[in-house]
């Protein structure tokens, strides 16, 4: 809930800057690297605050914005799995996200979208058009203590 926060707040903040200054530097920051696959251009990132930031400032420059975070907890999670198919089953982008913060530019038409987790895949229809699509995609994520029940007597009561 604490980073969904952070990213609309940032986001309101990009976006006063932005009109503030006209238009944004075409230069992502240094320690940002823009990918590139079949096309579509793409960057992750964002795990840490300062990383969050540095996302942050280039998001206006892609149309599809992602957000990662545990279902459970709300914490932001890198490592999910994204694949971006074109409506004719077509793979564009085959990629694991190296942060909660997941940016793409596509071009406009339909495309399914699967984000994945741990196994988990959520699926969405989207069309890209004139307006950025911002999604949070809030997944299940086992953990130990999910896995193990602990008790001392004998026997265990069962979950």
């Amino acid at each position: 809930m604490k980073i969904l926060r952070r990213l609309a707040l940032g986001l309101s903040s990009l976006a006063i800057s932005a009109a503030t200054i006209g238009c944004a530097t075409r230069a992502a920051p240094a320690d940002v690297q823009i990918m590139e696959q079949h096309g579509v251009s793409y960057v992750s990132g964002g795990e840490e605050e300062a990383g969050m930031r540095r996302m942050l400032a280039i998001a206006a420059r892609f149309n599809v914005r992602l957000t990662m975070v545990d279902a459970g907890r709300g914490n932001p999670l890198s490592g999910a799995t994204v694949v971006v198919a074109s409506q004719g089953g077509h793979a564009v982008l085959h990629t694991t996200a190296s942060g909660p913060l997941f940016y793409m530019q596509l071009k406009p038409g339909a495309y399914r979208l699967a984000v994945g987790y741990q196994g988990r895949d959520q699926m969405r229809d989207i069309v890209v058009a004139g307006e950025p699509l911002d999604m949070t995609f809030r997944l299940p994520v086992n953990t130990l203590e999910d896995d193990w029940l602990l008790c001392g007597a004998s026997p265990c009561a069962r979950r």
